[in-house]
């Protein structure tokens, strides 16, 4: 398993964080899933774009599907962030606002290049012309990505885990399931199951735990049509394992 598909090795990569090897007690896992389920997409993607052939109509349009689906993660999560989170910090932890305040214009500056990357994708996935033009694209726009991540990771976890209290809901999964749904876009159940692709079942088990009854009643179905419409982008079954 990749250190991309669970957050508790996400979290032992960085000592800062903190080690564990439960998810229950992964402190702001739900932020570490988001970075996780990004950075895994972004690997996978351009090899799903340059392997496009002639006659792949539907799995070019589910290769669009994934790509928009994986801008609105970012837009939402950055809404989240920008929200819920550095406020808090700026208030928690004061010597921080710079850097909160540099995090909050980059995100602009990403979902820019993001919108920029859609056009090379919808070009190259739906008439399956320049398609590793489009690839170079995402790769580009990963690399971008990747280094605002690891400053997040880096800088602000740490930060965080000094001044919110243990206990604390902001970061955790349910908190994310929440301001991550709204009336327009992925709802609680492709968020999920996008998040927890890849996660041990074990861990994802624990993690579903966090959740209200609802949500554990329904992961089942969730899942398995999660890992339908994603064998239409990837050629094969994503299960958690």
């Amino acid at each position: 398993m990749s250190s991309m598909s669970a957050p508790y090795v996400l979290a032992q990569d960085l000592p800062d964080i903190g080690t564990s090897t439960s998810a229950g007690s992964v402190r702001f896992a739900g932020l570490l899933l988001v970075h996780a389920a990004l950075r895994r997409d972004l690997v996978r993607l351009p090899g799903a774009i340059r392997t496009l052939g002639p006659r792949d109509d539907d799995r070019g349009h589910a290769v669009v599907r994934r790509w928009r689906f994986l801008v609105d993660m970012l837009v939402r999560y950055h809404e989240y962030q920008d929200v819920r989170l550095w406020p808090l910090l700026r208030r928690r932890a004061p010597e921080l606002r710079l850097l909160a305040n540099w995090l909050e214009a980059d995100h602009h500056d990403l979902e820019q290049c993001a919108d920029g990357t859609t056009a090379s994708v919808l070009e190259g996935a739906l008439t399956r012309t320049g398609t590793w033009s489009a690839a170079h694209a995402v790769e580009g726009f990963a690399i971008e990505l990747q280094g605002h991540l690891r400053i997040e990771e880096t800088q602000v976890l740490p930060a965080m885990r000094q001044v919110l209290e243990p206990g604390a809901v902001v970061g955790t999964l349910p908190d994310l399931l929440r301001c991550a749904r709204g009336d327009t876009g992925p709802g609680t159940a492709d968020v999920l199951a996008w998040l927890l692709e890849g996660v041990p079942q074990r861990i994802a088990d624990e993690l579903l735990h966090q959740c209200d009854d609802t949500v554990v009643r329904q992961w089942p179905h969730w899942r398995d049509t999660y890992a339908r419409v994603s064998e239409e982008v990837w050629g094969e079954p994503s299960h958690t394992v």
